[in-house]
């Protein structure tokens, strides 16, 4: 039997397909995203893949992301920004404090005594951006979400129970108005030690204890040097996804629409319920191992430390009169 040739018409038809299949293979666009962390570590191993998954599920497949997790375009926490401004990343991962006066208004989310889970935190300071009450370098970056930590607790090696315990005390934290607080407690403040470095601080001595939620008491290794955790509220650490700018404006208005709509309020509250869920199983994980003393404070307790934090609160308040307008706005938005 003879097998006839392709017709010119069936040439031209396999050529076109062709050509569609290279014209969106060409079109598709595949964002770094940089993180820090280890990629054991649970926001990089679970949350940000899955933001990646929904954003190309929502642009159907025209933007896929990619993770660098464990400092692989940059190691230094405080350079995620830069990564991201210089286009050697995408989109990263980014803790607040690390870019101290860049975004001033999250440190909303770092007062003790206000965000009572990472969700309700996380959902109220997506709405205050929203609301535009959030001063900070907003406009040079496509902000993905905003998010708060759940709360911090008293991590230490050796008990602390209240306040005055606290005196003499090397004691880290993120923020730098709590860090006010923690001298007034007569405890040495220490700052500038980023979270992959609290364990080896910790067990050097250079710290006795840091406020950390149980997340990261897990993810950085607390739980191998400290022995004590007291859980009052003592703030939270606000994170942040941010895209290069120019790469999102250069993506189609299809694309674009894709990943706001896994973007913003849905994806602050998704990483909320995530970080929340994670907490209590790190706090029971801990619980099982029974290497820590969990203390849960009495009434007067944690009003004793609701007073000797608040001077990190005034002199949040005092940076700007606008301040207290948002801190209102934030605590309702909670409710």
């Amino acid at each position: 039997m003879s097998v006839r040739p392709f017709s010119g018409l069936t040439r031209l038809a396999g050529l076109a397909l062709t050509l569609g299949l290279l014209s969106s293979v060409a079109s598709a666009t595949e964002l770094r995203f940089s993180s820090f962390e280890p990629p054991v570590a649970f926001l990089t191993k679970n949350v940000f893949p899955e933001w990646g998954r929904r954003v190309a599920e929502a642009t159907n497949n025209e933007v896929t992301v990619k993770m660098f997790p464990g400092g692989t375009l940059g190691r230094s926490p405080a350079q995620q920004l830069q990564l991201v401004a210089d286009g050697v990343a995408d989109v990263a991962f980014i803790v607040a404090g690390y870019n101290p006066g860049v975004f001033p208004g999250v440190t909303v989310g770092e007062l003790p005594y206000t965000v009572t889970s990472a969700k309700a935190g996380s959902v109220a300071l997506w709405k205050m951006y929203e609301q535009g009450l959030l001063d900070g370098d907003f406009a040079k970056y496509k902000i993905i979400g905003l998010f708060t930590t759940s709360p911090q607790g008293v991590a230490s090696k050796g008990k602390i129970a209240s306040p005055a315990d606290m005196k003499g005390k090397k004691f880290r934290a993120s923020s730098p108005n709590l860090l006010t607080a923690i001298e007034k407690m007569g405890a040495v403040a220490v700052g500038g030690i980023t979270a992959a470095n609290l364990a080896e601080s910790v067990s050097r001595g250079v710290i006795d204890g840091s406020f950390n939620e149980w997340n990261a008491i897990k993810s950085f290794r607390l739980m191998e040097t400290v022995d004590h955790v007291l859980e009052v509220p003592m703030g939270t650490s606000p994170l942040m996804v941010v895209m290069n700018k120019a790469k999102y404006d250069g993506l189609s208005a299809a694309a674009k629409a894709g990943i706001d709509k896994v973007s913003g309020a849905a994806f602050s509250a998704y990483f909320g319920e995530q970080f929340d869920e994670q907490n209590a199983a790190a706090r029971a994980e801990a619980v099982k191992a029974g290497k820590i003393t969990i203390t849960t404070p009495d009434a007067a307790t944690v009003e004793a430390w609701r007073a000797a934090t608040r001077p990190a609160i005034d002199g949040w308040l005092a940076a700007d009169p606008k301040r207290a307008k948002l801190l209102e706005a934030y605590n309702a938005a909670m409710k």
